[in-house]
């Protein structure tokens, strides 16, 4: 489709650079594009038109897309790149019911908020296109914070990484390639599989949780599973100088609080596309959007 072809309104309302770089990707493919709540935006708009207020923007848009995350606390806006606070509520409140909304990791409650408005706010988080997309600049971020936080290089490093999924699969790929040794864990019996298959070392939970195989002997956990796989038991098997590095979403993969207590090095490394590469991320978004606006 032309530029010209283009005759939807897009609406993008707060969020921080990855925001930003959306807005401007979907102006350059031709789409009318409308923001708010990024005023103390330093750089080149490109052709992204700069609302007044909360309610020129969303007027007639045929989409509003919310940030990444939409917010941090039910209440207010993720919106870092304004001084304003903006409410939930007050955006809610100000589109028609019906018209189409979406945003990144999108809350129960903000669903259920929005609902009470005759709002339903799709999650473009959980698309499986924009979820492999991530799994690069998650795997480089990862692979940036271990190469600062250890004195050593990762190039003959013993790394171990938790799950197979799409962010452990680019992991273990990275790290091959920078010459570490790399030994991913996995419960089911298609992903070791794949792990030994892609040339890594496989170990299956149940080995990994056997009390009886003695000491694991790596210098760097990275995990990507979700719930609390390492606790108390499980982390005195590893040496105290390892560096253990939770990729997870909330609660995390690691009991982070009994590490803290006991002298191991933990980082909680959240968000990272938008944290090391925020302009790659912010372009993975907006083709995830014109996905979207293609299948209406």
């Amino acid at each position: 489709m032309s530029q010209s072809e283009h005759t939807k309104k897009l609406a993008l309302i707060g969020g921080d650079l990855r925001q930003m770089v959306t807005a401007k990707s979907l102006a350059r493919d031709g789409y009318e594009t409308a923001v708010y709540a990024m005023d103390t935006y330093a750089g080149d708009w490109e052709g992204v038109t700069r609302a007044a207020d909360l309610n020129s923007a969303v007027r007639g848009a045929d989409m509003v897309i919310l940030p990444l995350p939409v917010t941090q606390d039910d209440e207010r806006l993720h919106c870092p790149l304004t001084k304003k606070t903006v409410l939930l509520t007050e955006i809610f409140s100000a589109l028609k019911p019906g018209q189409r909304v979406v945003g990144g990791k999108v809350t129960g409650a903000t669903r259920a908020l929005a609902a009470e408005y005759g709002i339903t706010v799709d999650d473009y988080l959980g698309r499986e296109e924009l979820a492999v997309a991530n799994a690069v600049p998650t795997a480089e971020g990862a692979l940036a914070i271990a190469m600062a936080e250890v004195p050593y290089t990762i190039h003959g490093a013993q790394c171990l990484v938790l799950g197979y999924g799409r962010v452990g699969k680019t992991l273990a790929h990275t790290l091959a390639a920078v010459g570490a040794s790399v030994t991913a864990a996995a419960r089911k019996p298609e992903d070791l599989a794949w792990i030994r298959a892609d040339g890594h070392r496989a170990l299956p939970f149940s080995v990994l949780y056997d009390d009886d195989a003695g000491p694991l002997c790596y210098d760097i956990v990275f995990n990507t599973v979700p719930h609390q796989i390492i606790g108390a038991q499980l982390l005195s098997r590893f040496p105290k100088d390892v560096l253990l590095l939770d990729l997870a979403s909330a609660p995390g993969g690691i009991d982070h609080e009994y590490a803290k207590e006991h002298g191991y090095h933990v980082i909680w490394a959240l968000s990272l596309p938008g944290k090391t590469a925020p302009v790659t991320a912010g372009e993975i978004i907006g083709e995830s959007i014109r996905q979207m606006l293609e299948t209406t």
